[in-house]
């Protein structure tokens, strides 16, 4: 089975609530890892962060959100933040493996 659920790590303003915090308001994004359910995307959303140097670069007016959302929607979200745009400052989608 194919996972049909992805990650996408929001940097958002520390001024910001977490409720307000949305792909459209978010400073920056990530995508996280593909996952088969909600609780393994949050989950693996987490560990990416946990695991990463992403955390030590974060201000400290910001914060990470992850939010799960179907593949396909991962991809008109990370459009709206492309790497270098207006908006975006560090992050672009993660590279995909090749099989």
């Amino acid at each position: 089975m194919e996972p049909g659920i992805t990650a996408i790590i929001l940097i958002c303003s520390g001024t910001l609530a977490i409720s307000d915090c949305t792909i459209e308001t978010a400073t920056d994004m990530m995508q996280g890892l593909d996952a088969n359910t909600p609780i393994d995307c949050a989950l693996s959303g987490q560990a990416l962060i946990a695991q990463s140097a992403l955390r030590h670069g974060l201000g400290e007016d910001q914060y990470f959100k992850v939010v799960c959302v179907q593949k396909r929607e991962a991809v008109q979200a990370l459009r709206l933040h492309p790497p270098g745009g207006p908006n975006s400052s560090i992050i672009g989608p993660a590279p995909v493996p090749a099989p």
